[in-house]
């Protein structure tokens, strides 16, 4: 009975971290490699089938700081749809990684605890390069980039909305606990004289903020638990988020019911692990500094 407390216990929570050895660099990346394929696991367990619009296959590619992907990407990890690529810095390969590796095949665990987080920041790393991939792939469908082309605009009206979407995103695919915050002061969350609020914005950096973080959660949660992830993300990567009448209040009500008007046909697909079974994530050496990983789901039994 101790023993398997102690199993239920290893996969509930790591036991420790530990960081590669540089010289065992291939294994380093093999381990890597795997990572990437637990979280892709995690997160069809935790969200459905959200790698439809991915290629069947991915390959990670390790870059040095002197690549030109390296550069591209500012060093960081991230999926390059051209390549269908996940670019991943070498520097990241002494990076602390949980024991039992297992472990990370679970979504959740890692966004409720704060050590965790600290203690494996190449997780978050990895999944925000997949939900990346997920959204570019998407957008790309309809001739569109993730992020959209608006959130690099100079103009307050455009950039703001764009940016709504990616922190809206980003807020309910990484904190399990609902965001609190006064849903009734819509008119501050989503300014009806938008042109009023950009002339003051300036002056004030949370009212920025307000709008762009909770402004966001507000606009998508509804979509998120109305029609699941997968639907949802569809939706937001090919629909951009733009202002009408100077109102954003508006905007937003239309932007929701024209969601609900094109995904109401669409069978969401909940977070059940009622995902496609029959693709299993796998590892496997394609050359020197990359390797291929195919997703999908396949759970041991424990």
């Amino acid at each position: 009975m101790w023993f398997r407390s102690i199993v239920v216990a290893a996969l509930l929570y790591p036991l420790s971290g530990l960081a590669c050895e540089w010289t065992e660099r291939h294994q380093c990346k093999d381990e890597i490699g795997q990572l990437v394929s637990y979280r892709s696991e995690a997160i069809e367990y935790a969200f459905g089938n959200v790698f439809g619009a991915l290629p069947r296959q991915i390959e990670i590619r390790f870059v040095r700081s002197n690549d030109e992907q390296y550069a591209k990407y500012s060093g960081r990890v991230a999926y390059d749809a051209a390549a269908h690529a996940l670019i991943l810095p070498q520097r990241f390969l002494t990076t602390p990684m949980p024991v039992p590796l297992r472990w990370a095949a679970s979504y959740w665990p890692y966004y409720r605890n704060r050590q965790y987080q600290e203690m494996f920041p190449l997780i978050a790393d990895i999944d925000n390069a997949l939900w990346g991939a997920v959204l570019q792939e998407n957008a790309r469908v309809h001739g569109l980039s993730w992020p959209h082309a608006e959130c690099n605009s100079v103009d307050l009206s455009k950039r703001l909305p764009c940016q709504m979407l990616i922190a809206g995103v980003a807020a309910l695919l990484t904190e399990s606990r609902a965001a609190m915050f006064n849903a009734n002061a819509v008119g501050r969350i989503w300014p009806e004289q938008f042109s009023e609020f950009e002339q003051r914005s300036w002056r004030s950096e949370r009212e920025y903020f307000d709008v762009q973080r909770y402004g966001g959660i507000m606009l998508l949660r509804p979509l998120f638990s109305e029609f699941g992830v997968p639907s949802a993300l569809s939706y937001v990567a090919q629909t951009p988020f733009l202002i009408e009448d100077d109102n954003m209040r508006t905007s937003a009500l239309r932007y929701q019911e024209r969601a609900r008007e094109v995904l109401q046909g669409r069978p969401a697909q909940e977070a059940s692990g009622e995902s496609d079974n029959t693709r299993t994530p796998i590892t496997l050496p394609a050359s020197r500094d990359h390797r291929v990983i195919a997703f999908g789901s396949s759970r041991d039994g424990v």
